[in-house]
């Protein structure tokens, strides 16, 4: 089959929808099938712009394609005949971010039209799919609260897996990913004032604005944490990410609200760490369970800090945890198989 895989594209941003994105696109080849894939320019500054980008995918035509599978907005937009999507987000600051510190949108009376716009335009052009599957349960829930669509999850699996390995029990929170706001690392490097012991953090991701990058870094020197706050800003290689979770003592991952599990929280999983995550950081909390992968607490760097704290502590307790995270990957049936199979059926 030849398979056109759909996704949109903010020139030099990498992230987790990016990464399965291309993942698709090989292992589609890898189990026979054409696939090649196609990143579509776009902007939402200033708001209006995204209109152009809408209509911009609606004119697109795909001749030659027996499949579409798209992952975000708007390339779910582009029209064709046997289109599935394998829903990542949508635009979510017109829908659960709206009205949150998140929302990146002025409430003028341009901005409400377009909100208005993207709304109308998922209602209708969602509907056009013949399957849509989500990357989790969040994503499903957001789906039909908001647009009363229904969808099926599939869960997405790492790309490779044989580079991640049990290591040593460090000393360090390790949080891999790009820094942005919305991930909350400066909540992180605040919690760090609070610990009572001596544990350390190692930031590792390229900033995605510079402000995130000042904030952190005005935050470690006003604090004195140069010497157990490590900020690596820049995009790191899967053998270093590897290298970097094998010897940690455990993983952070706080975004807000996040539509999935994570790839970093796999990838602590896969390295036999748990994970420390908060109470409103969204489809994590499918697989981070308190006390059993990890640990679940408030979103404040005091209740941050405790959960260190705990790991450094009882570094025994931390292995099982780990472990334990490790277990119930391997339960799930992360498979390319899967995935591969459901996206080309029918």
């Amino acid at each position: 089959m030849k398979i056109l895989v759909a996704n949109n594209c903010v020139p030099f941003v990498r992230g987790g929808a990016e990464h399965l994105a291309e993942a698709l696109t090989d292992k589609l080849n890898e189990f026979g099938h054409q696939a090649m894939l196609v990143r579509i320019p776009f902007r939402w500054e200033p708001p209006r712009k995204m209109l152009e980008s809408m209509l911009a995918c609606r004119l697109m035509r795909t001749p030659n394609v027996d499949r579409i599978i798209a992952f975000k907005f708007p390339a779910y937009y582009l029209p064709h005949d046997n289109k599935y999507l394998w829903l990542v987000h949508q635009f979510r600051q017109v829908y659960d971010l709206w009205g949150t510190p998140y929302q990146g949108m002025e409430e003028t009376a341009e901005n409400l039209a377009v909100r208005r716009s993207i709304i109308e335009a998922d209602n209708t052009y969602l509907r056009e799919a013949r399957k849509i599957y989500t990357n989790s349960a969040t994503t499903s829930d957001r789906l039909a609260r908001y647009n009363q669509i229904a969808s099926t999850v599939l869960y997405p699996p790492l790309l490779e897996t044989r580079h991640f390995r049990f290591g040593e029990t460090g000393s360090y929170i390790f949080c891999a990913g790009r820094v942005t706001t919305s991930k909350r690392q400066h909540l992180l490097v605040e919690a760090m004032r609070h610990t009572r012991t001596a544990v350390r953090l190692v930031i590792a991701g390229k900033t995605e604005d510079p402000a995130d990058g000042e904030r952190i870094a005005r935050l470690v020197a006003e604090h004195g944490l140069a010497g157990r706050v490590t900020v690596i800003d820049r995009f790191i290689e899967e053998e270093e990410k590897a290298a970097l979770f094998a010897d940690a003592l455990g993983a952070a991952y706080i975004p807000f609200d996040e539509d999935s599990y994570g790839y970093v929280t796999i990838e602590a999983f896969y390295s036999g760490k748990p994970v420390i995550t908060t109470t409103d950081s969204g489809g994590i909390l499918q697989v981070v369970l308190d006390g059993e992968t990890g640990y679940v607490t408030e979103p404040t760097p005091v209740a941050i800090a405790a959960a260190m704290d705990r790991l450094y502590e009882d570094p025994a307790r931390a292995r099982a945890l780990g472990k334990a995270g490790h277990d119930l990957i391997q339960s799930m049936g992360l498979t390319w198989e899967h995935v591969i199979s459901t996206l080309t059926a029918g």
